[in-house]
């Protein structure tokens, strides 16, 4: 007989769609907060090289170098250069974080297609604007 102290424990297979939907509509949350932050992100920097007439160019190690108006101050360049550094570390770095997000999502939602083939995925509208949000950064 089942106590009051003792309540019976659901089956293991019960708990992990539980879980994995959980954690993946969190999961959805967080992207979704973070990519009209990248957004901001980028636009910030396209409107620092525009505002300021610069061309960006990154080398294939990743390194960032700009070409600026030959009236430029060295002082304007150096504070355009560092602001230019800091918001590009910013979108790499919630790029990545919103990738890695993503990445355990899909993997989440794959366990639920192997429980329920009909399943139809949540992320797909993020991985898309994120793709689009990746396409527009380029330098």
């Amino acid at each position: 007989m089942l106590g009051l102290h003792n309540p019976p424990k659901p089956h293991g297979f019960v708990t992990l769609p539980l879980k994995s939907s959980f954690e993946l509509d969190n999961i959805i949350l967080e992207v979704n907060r973070m990519l009209p932050q990248l957004v901001g992100f980028i636009e910030q920097f396209n409107n620092i090289v525009s505002q300021h007439g610069i061309n960006v160019v990154t080398d294939a190690q990743g390194n960032m170098s700009m070409d600026v108006p030959a009236s430029m101050s060295e002082t304007s360049y150096m504070n355009i250069s560092n602001r230019l550094g800091i918001v590009d570390r910013l979108i790499n770095n919630q790029g990545t974080s919103i990738n890695d997000l993503i990445q355990k999502g899909l993997s989440i939602e794959q366990e639920i297609k192997q429980s329920d083939h009909n399943y139809t995925s949540q992320l797909s509208d993020q991985i898309e604007k994120f793709k689009k949000l990746n396409a527009s950064y380029k330098h």
